[in-house]
């Protein structure tokens, strides 16, 4: 998995960098479907190329850590089934939500958790500028942090509690 995870990631690349700037271009069909195989999207693709592009990161190995437990998620929990309905930006808690007095804790936690479940809308990203810049506080990565959501079912207090250990 993670050679095709890596090869995948590197013809998007490829292919951001000849033009290509939306996420039905980014690979060739043939490869999209490799990648749906994994249930991962192409816009969780996409997003991880472009803001590689824009602002430095996430990294490929950011990517395919992410990616692989995404698909182990979606196999081994989810059985292969695809998500129910999409979660929307609008229900996702504000930026300014706050668990504890930790604003963008309860945002994070529930985008990691629609990630993994592969129902987050096109429009918002796990590991966007915004949650790069909250983990950095805490000196915690995006792998590790959607891990501990992963195997806490996105218990804030547990999340938190995560936080502070690396701080």
């Amino acid at each position: 998995m993670n050679n095709e995870l890596n090869q995948l990631y590197e013809k998007a690349s490829a292919n951001y960098r000849t033009g290509c700037r939306t996420p039905s271009q980014i690979l060739a069909p043939a490869d999209l479907d490799a990648l749906a195989k994994f249930g991962i999207s192409a816009q969780s693709l996409y997003d991880a190329v472009d803001d590689l592009a824009r602002y430095g990161e996430p990294d490929k190995a950011v990517f395919v850590e992410l990616a692989q437990m995404r698909a182990d998620y979606f196999h081994t929990t989810l059985q292969g089934r695809p998500p129910s309905r999409i979660v929307q930006e609008s229900e996702l808690p504000p930026k300014s939500a706050e668990f504890e007095g930790v604003s963008w804790l309860p945002r994070i936690i529930r985008k990691a958790q629609c990630f993994l479940e592969g129902s987050l809308c096109d429009d918002i990203m796990y590991g966007c500028a915004g949650d790069r810049s909250f983990l950095k506080k805490y000196n915690a990565t995006l792998p590790a942090f959607l891990a501990v959501v992963r195997d806490t079912q996105g218990a804030p207090a547990k999340a938190l509690s995560f936080l502070a250990r690396n701080d």
